[in-house]
Parts: C-alpha cells; sequence; structure tokens
C-alpha cells in the first residue's frame, strides 16, 4: 500500500494540475512583482527638507521648470540663466511685504535694466522690493511668485517710460492680483512685456570719477 501511494503522488505532481499546485507552493520571493505598484514620490519632487513648505513647494516648481539650481546652500536656491531671468535666487526664509497683502518675499529674481537716475525714487515708491543697480546695469524684484515678479517688473518697466504714473502703477497691481484671485488673470503676470538685455553692456553705469578726488590727485 505504501508504496502504491508514492507512486500516485509521483504521478500527480508530473501531471499540468501537479505542475500548477506546485507553483502555488512556490516561495514569495520568486514570483513576480505585481507590475501596477504605486512607486514612491522621488527626492526630486521635492524640496529642500526643513524649508517651511510654500518655499519647498516653489523649489519643486522651479526645479521642474528650469532643472536644479547651479548653487545651492543650506538658505539659497540659485539658478543663472533661466528663462528671461538673468539670475533666480529662492530663500528659505523670506522678508515680510504687506503689499498688495501680506507675504513673505522669498523670490528674488534679476534682469539687465538701465533705470534713468531721476527714476529710481519712483521705482522705490512703487515697490519696495525693488532694487535698482545702476552700476551694474540690473534691476531685481523680490516677491512670493515668478508671476508676482514679471507683474513687478512691467510695470516698473511702465514707470520707466512715462506709460504709468506710480499710482496708477499701484492700482492696476492691485487690480491684476484681485482678477487673479476670481479667474480673471490680466497678461502683465504671464510674461515680461520688455527684452532684457543679454549683457549689461548696454545696460551698465559706471559712473564718473569725482571732479575733486581728479583736481587733488593731479
Amino acid at each position: 500500500m505504501t508504496t502504491m501511494r508514492l507512486l500516485i503522488t509521483a504521478l500527480a505532481m508530473m501531471s499540468p494540475v501537479g505542475a500548477v499546485l506546485s507553483q502555488d507552493n512556490a516561495a514569495p520571493s520568486q514570483q513576480t512583482p505585481h507590475a501596477g505598484k504605486a512607486q514612491a514620490p522621488s527626492a526630486a519632487s521635492k524640496g529642500p527638507p526643513g524649508w517651511p513648505q510654500a518655499a519647498q513647494e516653489l523649489a519643486a516648481r522651479l526645479t521642474a521648470k528650469y532643472g536644479p539650481p547651479q548653487e545651492s546652500t543650506p538658505r539659497l536656491l540659485i539658478w543663472y540663466g533661466n528663462g528671461p531671468w538673468k539670475r533666480t535666487v529662492l530663500h528659505k526664509e523670506g522678508a515680510r511685504h504687506n503689499f498688495p497683502r501680506p507675504h513673505q518675499d522669498i523670490l528674488e529674481q534679476t534682469v539687465n535694466y538701465r533705470v534713468p537716475p531721476d527714476k529710481v525714487g519712483d521705482l522705490v515708491a512703487y515697490d519696495g522690493s525693488i532694487v535698482v543697480d545702476r552700476t551694474r546695469g540690473e534691476i531685481t524684484v523680490h516677491c512670493d511668485s515668478e508671476q508676482a515678479n514679471t507683474l513687478t517688473l512691467n510695470l516698473a518697466d511702465d514707470i520707466v517710460k512715462g506709460e504709468r504714473t506710480v499710482d496708477q502703477a499701484l492700482g492696476y497691481h492691485a487690480q491684476v492680483i484681485r482678477g487673479m484671485d476670481i479667474g480673471e488673470p490680466e497678461t502683465y503676470p504671464e510674461k515680461l512685456r520688455f527684452t532684457a538685455g543679454k549683457s549689461n553692456a548696454q545696460t551698465a553705469d559706471e559712473g564718473e570719477e569725482a571732479e575733486l578726488l581728479s583736481h587733488l590727485e593731479h
């Protein structure tokens, strides 16, 4: 009887049904992984660890759009020549700015642009987050998004060209932000309406040597 049972078992294992049963009893490590298994999000899709959420989200968007930054520190990410910008600097922490509504100025973006001396005061009166560097021929704006920076620079350009007064720029700025809130966006935040110089050869102002020093040295 024992010999007969062994023979029957062997025959069963050799049959197609027996082979299937043998595969079903295989160790889990030998089975093919499920092709549809969800993958964990990559670190590249996240911002720098330990940064505030808003800065992390903006870092992820900038990286997706322009690639990884050329420079990084624990508190800064820096891109050069990205899109229309000469330089983009994302700060871990920004300065509080209440216009047009309270926010943190964490995104700093720069273009080559010549600002006449008599227009510098108007630009500062319009937005204190505008920084004019006449020596380097640059204008830099700080806000919390690329759209906001683009809007500010376009209105700054209007002021320099005499197309808007400071008060008109302030009013239109608020109008555009309200339009974005209610789903009626304007074109000013979409892209720069002027062509920024590829270099500062035409925008830099080296200044002149002080006449008094020149006289004393000679």
